[in-house]
């Protein structure tokens, strides 16, 4: 049976960065304690991917090819739902379709209750992958990046054939999602950079065309150990007010408004001075160890723990978990992380004072911050 979701096309509300209002009970519990729940969880099953992505945040398979077995997996999950999580998200790492175990891990985790999210390339995406997540997943979104398969090749390293497969396998799931009636959100996503920009308007039309929910732009940003990106090509900007033009009521060309109007009035410097939205999200990976946040795949010095030597509530209630979360130095992330919507509003919160929303507007996909 497909998804019941209650916002249906609110593909604008899906990136709002405020999201972490819909959980103060979660936010007072931590203000007054200091002991927190986490919200969201990411997940990678593989680190083995059938692309190369020269700017993506997991693993090279030809340094670290950790993928986990349908058991341990399992176990997993369902310490992530006993930790309190309310949303699990399953991406990469590698890209999640490698994996053989991916179709049981998303049939669990909806099982248990958990609100599941899945991010994925799509190349590898049968008929049998499709159905199965649709009917389970409150939204599926895929990396694409590209409107021609020239920008492909920079983006993904992938021939035009593989271009071509990719907006076939999407087309496969508009058209089952609309056969089923899965309310599964479906959406196309895309990271800007100079590099990039030709397509962007482009990449729009793209959307349309395919049948999606939703185009969403991100800016891309930098790796850890990896020199800085260039946030400034105003052109960028521009380009994506075109291409928001295009928007419908059945289909919305979106982005992370937010984080564009901090590029636009040159605010990278944070407002904060902790990350406090580690509390609220973390990451596991395929190697089975935890890490405060997806920018910190792989690096030690952020590692919470590991999963095949202690459960995931141990870890996540443990001294070391805390001691990271004090450690971190914004030298090592990049601007306009994973967390830094969030991080603003639970530092005016915690340390400012500022009063929390009381009555929360409602936001499609509250459980994925």
């Amino acid at each position: 049976m497909p998804l019941r979701q209650d916002t249906q096309n609110s593909s604008a509300t899906v990136f709002a960065k405020d999201k972490i209002y819909g959980h103060m009970d979660r936010v007072r519990e931590w203000a007054k304690s200091g002991l927190s729940r986490p919200v969201t969880i990411e997940m990678d099953l593989t680190n083995l991917c059938n692309q190369k992505c020269p700017h993506c945040f997991g693993y090279a398979p030809e340094r670290d090819a950790a993928r986990m077995h349908l058991e341990e997996a399992k176990r997993i999950i369902s310490e992530i739902k006993d930790v309190g999580a309310r949303g699990l998200t399953f991406t990469g790492g590698g890209d999640p379709l490698v994996s053989p175990i991916c179709l049981p891990c998303v049939e669990h985790a909806r099982a248990l209750g958990l609100d599941v999210g899945f991010i994925t390339n799509a190349q590898a995406l049968t008929e049998t992958h499709a159905r199965t997540l649709l009917a389970n997943c409150q939204w599926l979104r895929v990396s694409i990046d590209a409107a021609t398969p020239e920008v492909f090749m920079k983006t993904h390293g992938m021939d035009a054939k593989m271009f071509r497969k990719v907006l076939d396998n999407v087309r496969l799931l508009a058209r089952l999602k609309r056969e089923t009636g899965s309310f599964c959100t479906l959406g196309i996503g895309f990271l800007t950079s100079p590099e990039t920009k030709k397509d962007i308007y482009a990449f729009a039309e793209l959307g349309r065309s395919l049948g999606v929910d939703y185009a969403q732009y991100r800016p891309l940003l930098r790796r850890h150990g990896f020199a800085d990106v260039d946030y400034s090509d105003a052109e960028i900007l521009s380009e994506m007010r075109r291409a928001a033009a295009l928007s419908t009521p059945d289909y919305r060309v979106v982005s992370s408004e937010h984080k564009y109007e901090l590029i636009a009035s040159g605010q990278l410097e944070r407002d904060y001075k902790k990350c406090y939205g580690q509390h609220f999200a973390a990451v596991v990976s395929a190697d089975k160890k935890m890490y405060v946040c997806c920018h910190m795949r792989g690096v030690e010095k952020y590692c919470l723990g590991d999963l095949s030597k202690q459960s995931l509530p141990e870890i996540w209630s443990s001294e070391h978990r805390r001691k990271v979360a004090d450690s971190v130095d914004f030298k090592d992330c990049p601007p306009l992380c994973r967390c830094d919507s969030f991080n603003t509003i639970l530092w005016k919160i915690k340390e400012e004072g500022a009063p929390a929303e009381t009555d929360p507007k409602p936001r499609a996909h509250p459980n994925f911050i």
